[in-house]
């Protein structure tokens, strides 16, 4: 199947280089249970996530995923290729059962704290005089972090560690063909290495931040095992300076749907199916007479449903939005490739004496951007969207719909 992340692959894979995982994560008060599950994939559909749900029910799933654009498909549907179809069956099989073997180890633990940080990522949005475009920019925003949650046995082993940092896997760039977790990979075999455990990879607002490498390196697995390495560094280091102990309980979570509103009126009764083609077929370069391959080449790059429905007049989309309370410890989860400037804020209005943020967590609506970047433009908010067959781009005001919603959450959590 083709891996998904770049829209320009022209093959399926070739192989495995390393193998994709999801790991779990199950957090038991007594009264609540939230399975936190790690995803080696770019992202996965909300109608993926809702059969793993449906299978787990009352268990509360967060599915939060690595980003990795060497990864396989999230979401399979009936206009799908039959082998698309059972990997998405088998992906839904492997999640429940990873955290089906959770719940019946669940021990009692206690949890720490600590942080480090990593030069791993700059900012890639580069003005250049024709506009914004993926490059670098050294001088802007970018969350350094790299938050680290430990999970205790009772007599001080490890069961578990969190590892949170923001961004890209796009180590490895379009023309490698191996299935591969990326960078994340080499970071987590590292980690449970050195410290025991499971170790399970939370993507922090990593949109706009992609690794400081090359594309164009003799040996791009050797570069792929530095970079894995060099945050592996930065969470040893951070644990190895002392850790902070943490409250475990109570564990809760509030969930909800930000509906975030299109730049398109909505005029009809139902969305235009087919206003995402031009767009896709300009950035491709290939004329409006290959419009009918739109559809065919799309479903085969990147398979997505997104849902669209009409808000106050305008198009809408659904971001899933979960906070997650663990004693002292917050993880904020967005349904979109959220934008480093928005996770920091969401951080920074964090009552929990540690948070994580997690985007593309439990499905995703594109990129969320922050409303100076919608001014700006470039492929986050010009192109992106179309992607998701959407009927227009998103509007600015995603970025306060997204944190007054976290705000919310933070005060029915925290009081």
């Amino acid at each position: 199947m083709f891996l998904v992340g770049y829209g320009d692959r022209t093959f399926g894979n070739r192989g495995v280089h390393d193998d994709v995982t999801a790991t779990a994560l199950v957090l038991d008060d007594g009264t609540t249970r939230v399975a936190l599950v790690a995803a080696d994939l770019l992202t996965v559909c909300e109608t993926t996530v809702d059969r793993v749900r449906a299978r787990l029910a009352p268990t509360e799933v967060v599915i939060c995923c690595s980003h990795t654009h060497s990864g396989p498909i999230g979401h399979a549907d009936e206009r799908s290729h039959r082998r698309d179809r059972e990997y998405v069956a088998h992906l839904v099989e492997r999640i429940c059962d990873a955290v089906e073997e959770a719940t019946r180890h669940l021990t009692d633990a206690t949890l720490e704290w600590s942080e480090g940080t990593c030069d791993l990522g700059v900012n890639r949005r580069e003005a250049t005089p024709t506009g914004v475009e993926i490059g670098e920019n050294p001088d802007g925003p970018c969350d350094r972090s790299v938050g680290v949650l430990g999970v205790l046995d009772p007599d001080g082993g490890r069961i578990a560690t969190v590892v949170g940092h923001a961004c890209h896997g796009t180590v490895l760039g379009p023309r490698n063909l191996l299935v591969s977790a990326d960078w994340i990979g080499p970071m987590r075999a590292r980690l449970e290495a050195e410290l025991g455990g499971s170790v399970l990879f939370v993507q922090g607002a990593g949109a706009n931040v992609n690794p400081r490498v090359s594309w164009d390196v003799p040996e791009p697995f050797a570069q792929l095992r530095e970079a894995g390495e060099q945050v592996a560094d930065a969470a040893l280091e951070a644990v190895r300076a002392g850790a902070r102990p943490l409250e475990g309980a109570p564990v809760a979570i509030t969930r909800s749907e930000v509906w975030l509103p299109l730049q398109a009126e909505a005029t009809t009764r139902e969305p235009p199916a087919r206003a995402h083609i031009e767009p896709l077929l300009a950035m491709a370069g290939l004329p409006k007479v290959a419009a009918p391959l739109g559809g065919p080449l799309l479903r085969r790059r990147y398979p997505w449903r997104s849902t669209v429905a009409a808000r106050d007049g305008r198009w809408a989309v659904p971001m899933r939005h979960s906070v997650v309370r663990v004693g002292d410890v917050a993880l904020v989860a967005y349904g979109a490739e959220t934008f480093t400037e928005i996770g920091l804020a969401a951080k920074a209005a964090s009552p929990a004496t540690a948070t994580l943020f997690a985007s593309v967590a439990d499905g995703c609506t594109s990129y969320l951007a922050t409303a100076t970047a919608h001014r700006e433009g470039g492929y986050e908010v010009d192109v992106a969207p179309w992607a998701y067959r959407y009927p227009g781009r998103l509007d600015p005001s995603g970025e306060e719909l997204a944190l007054r919603t976290t705000r919310d959450a933070f005060s029915s959590l925290w009081g």
